[in-house]
């Protein structure tokens, strides 16, 4: 018996275990194009990202550059006063803290950006764009009442804004844009229409709101119009997903496979030199556990271009699966190489070097693993991930009681990886309490499609159900 400071989960916290979910890309792709303002957080600021919704001409550009000169240097104080001055002369411009908020985000200071925006709709309480951006904020978080409530405030206030009507079509657009993003996400599909519709008349060369409409479409059973939409969404934005592959992923959704695989295949077909298709293939042919398909897929992107990473990914992925630790080494090897900083990367070499027998492969999985965990401390979205996969490692090297702890850690956050579940079953049925491992490997098999260690996971219940009572 395994000395340890925390316990294993009891038999009632193994029934109530929830994987962690994997978005749905529909729902996904909505969230992403909704939320504008939050979007722009990846983006170098530049003064057209601050007033370029509101003025045309670059009059104020040198003074808002001066501004954000000093947000990047710290002087925050500094930065507030050049945009305070900079909006009492020119009227038409957002509000300061708007434009403040705008800042904070792209350095992903969302406390102090929400700061902002509450202190601007005391201000300024006629401004419709505060309710805005703490409507994407809020849709981002998946508080989909409060997000409604700021979006139907917007749209009541732009109702009445007469000071710039450059920013006037932009509170239209965005407030239609964030309604049916609050339907959609309500399956309400027929307001969702309505309010697209609405944001189309007003914008109806944007690649974006083809899509969002298309996706509606599509929930309406209006499949052949949905199609449409996806391709004039590629027609006016030729870096738009394939329309074929749009499809896809919506039969996919609705879990009709065999319709999505035909809707893949015509894809590949329509642009076998794209190599955004391929990968989105390979992709989905992954998920699907055709590893053969996969492979074809993901050598053809890497024939485009060698040094495609996610089709190194892919690659290493259906090695891995396959049980070729040697060659999924290579790909994900290569891959780590290539992109220090990419998490799926260092995260999956980890776990195929600690299967190797060598001494210094192991030890390079833990120091991988070990990085992978520092560098995603407060990250909620791949944290659990990273700490899962150091678990794993240091069980494997045989460091059994902080493996231990870290599981019950994960455990705690009641975010669990999948394949975390087979990594936390083998654990148990390795102390003896097959009774525990074979309830989470069921719960695993009966509602994952596909993980990365779902072969692994059938043959230790085969053996579970196999031994002796």
């Amino acid at each position: 018996m395994l000395r340890r400071r925390f316990p294993l989960p009891s038999a009632a916290a193994v029934r109530g275990i929830h994987f962690q979910p994997r978005c749905a890309p529909a729902l996904a792709v909505v969230a992403a194009l909704v939320c504008g303002g939050v979007a722009a957080a990846q983006q170098q600021p530049t003064a057209q990202m601050l007033i370029g919704k509101a003025v045309s001409d670059d009059d104020n550009s040198e003074e808002v550059n001066n501004a954000i000169g000093r947000f990047m240097a710290s002087d925050i104080d500094g930065c507030k006063a050049i945009l305070e001055r900079v909006r009492s002369n020119n009227p038409k411009l957002p509000p300061s803290g708007v434009m403040m908020a705008m800042l904070w985000m792209n350095v992903n200071r969302l406390a102090e950006a929400r700061g902002e925006l509450e202190d601007t709709t005391n201000k300024f309480p006629a401004d419709p764009e505060p309710y805005l951006m703490l409507g994407d904020l809020a849709f981002q978080d998946r508080r989909i009442t409060e997000s409604s409530l700021l979006f139907n405030k917007a749209t009541e206030l732009t109702k009445a804004f007469m000071d710039n009507p450059k920013r006037k079509r932009d509170f239209e657009i965005r407030s239609n844009a964030g309604l049916a993003a609050v339907a959609e996400a309500r399956r309400q599909w027929e307001t969702a229409r309505k309010h697209i519709d609405a944001w189309m008349a007003l914008d109806p060369d944007n690649a974006s709101a083809r899509q969002r409409l298309g996706i509606v479409l599509f929930q309406l059973g209006e499949t052949d119009k949905a199609l449409e939409q996806f391709r004039e969404s590629k027609k006016l934005d030729p870096k738009s997903l394939q329309p074929e592959l749009w499809m896809a992923r919506l039969y996919s959704d609705a879990k009709k496979r065999d319709v999505a695989r035909k809707q893949i295949e015509a894809a590949v077909k329509a642009a076998p030199k794209d190599i955004t298709v391929l990968l989105g293939a390979a992709e989905w042919f992954l998920g699907q556990n055709d590893l053969e398909a996969a492979k074809t897929n993901a050598d053809a992107a890497l024939a485009l271009d060698e040094k495609n990473l996610g089709a190194k990914l892919v690659r290493g992925t259906v090695a891995r699966i396959a049980r070729d630790y040697r060659g999924a080494e290579k790909y994900f090897n290569d891959a780590h190489t290539q992109s220090p900083g990419n998490f799926a990367a260092a995260n999956s070499l980890a776990l195929v070097l600690v299967e190797s027998e060598d001494r210094d492969a192991r030890q390079r999985a833990v120091e991988l693993a070990e990085g992978n965990v520092k560098m995603t401390r407060d990250n909620a979205a791949i944290g659990p991930a990273a700490l899962t996969t150091l678990a794993w490692v240091y069980y494997r090297v045989g460091r059994r009681e902080e493996a231990e702890r870290i599981f019950a850690q994960v455990m705690q956050s009641n975010q669990l990886p999948t394949d975390g579940g087979y990594y936390l079953a083998r654990v148990l049925a390795d102390k003896g309490d097959k009774d525990k491992a074979r309830q989470i490997l069921e719960q695993m098999l009966g509602s994952e499609p596909f993980f990365a260690t779902r072969a692994e996971a059938v043959d230790l219940l085969d053996k579970i159900k196999a031994a002796p009572k």
